[in-house]
């Protein structure tokens, strides 16, 4: 009975020892390490993941409008019927398109009244967006009526001013007539907070052999062209990760639209002018095939 309290006891301070015993400092300092280190590797894990999202989100974007844009052009341009000008920087042009829609016919004569479009594109630039300005592409487009006279060629005659008309929009009493003025627009709509931080746009002409027209901005030059190179660069935003480097950093895309409406003729002297017309499908093909090249 003595040895069995004894040890009764004995088990009995144990566990009382046991009990009173706490976490030494450094116990503490190291499990705290290890939760830290244990933490940051799960927030360096959420952060990089959200960091790849993100930056894949914002080019599957900036791709979008890319893409959006050059459609949009394109559903002008390659109806496009007169170049008239283009701007010094090649960041704007006017051109023309002949719609030829019968809007009414002269019993009388077979005079038929025909309508146009005369479209202005231009840039300007945007309110400081998170201390960044990008350009915005605007266009406006003003209607205009002429009567299309029976007999009559339409064939312009450079030699005749204002040149590159037909002889119906010459004309001072039938000839063409502004009948709607247009106001700028944004040619791509986009959304508040994911700006298409567009810093350049050119437009380069090209002229049926494929040749870059150099110089010049006025019609007697820009008839020539029958294709129009469109080069874009635009800024990444920085929204995520390394910011001060991601808003310096600018990529580029392009591509080249024709013009179905035109004929194409040969530039050799002595040579007769043949009339080539390139064929919507074929004209759609090689736009498609170099719709955008993304560098």
């Amino acid at each position: 009975m003595f040895y069995y309290n004894r040890y009764k006891d004995k088990v009995k301070n144990m566990f009382l020892c046991k009990e009173k015993r706490g976490f030494t400092l450094i116990e503490l300092l190291v499990a705290m390490g290890l939760a830290f280190l244990v933490l940051l590797v799960i927030y360096m894990a959420y952060f990089i993941s959200q960091t790849f999202f993100l930056g894949g989100t914002d080019t599957v974007e900036e791709q979008m409008y890319v893409r959006t844009l050059f459609s949009r052009i394109a559903d002008d341009l390659q109806f496009l019927s007169r170049l008239n000008s283009l701007t010094e920087n090649k960041d704007g042009m006017e051109f023309e398109i002949f719609n030829r829609r019968i809007i009414k016919t002269d019993p009388n004569t077979n005079d038929k009244l025909v309508e146009g479009n005369v479209v202005t594109y231009q840039t300007k630039e945007s309110k400081n967006f998170e201390g960044v300005q990008f350009l915005i592409l605007q266009k406006k487009i003003d209607k205009y009526e002429w009567w299309q006279r029976f007999g009559h060629s339409q064939k312009p005659n450079d030699n005749e001013d204002p040149p590159g008309y037909p002889d119906d929009m010459r004309d001072p009493v039938y000839g063409k007539q502004i009948t709607e003025n247009g106001e700028y627009e944004e040619i791509l709509e986009q959304e508040y907070g994911k700006e298409f931080l567009m810093s350049k746009i050119s437009f380069i002409p090209y002229d049926n052999i494929g040749q870059k027209i150099e110089s010049g901005d006025d019609y007697n030059t820009l008839k020539m062209a029958r294709s129009m190179r469109i080069e874009v660069e635009y800024k990444v935003r920085g929204r995520y990760g390394e910011s001060l480097m991601m808003r310096t950093k600018v990529k580029g895309a392009s591509t080249t639209i024709h013009f179905i409406n035109f004929s194409i003729l040969t530039q050799e002297e002595g040579q007769q002018s043949g009339s080539l017309s390139p064929t919507p499908f074929l004209s759609k093909f090689f736009t498609s095939l170099s719709f955008f090249i993304i560098r």
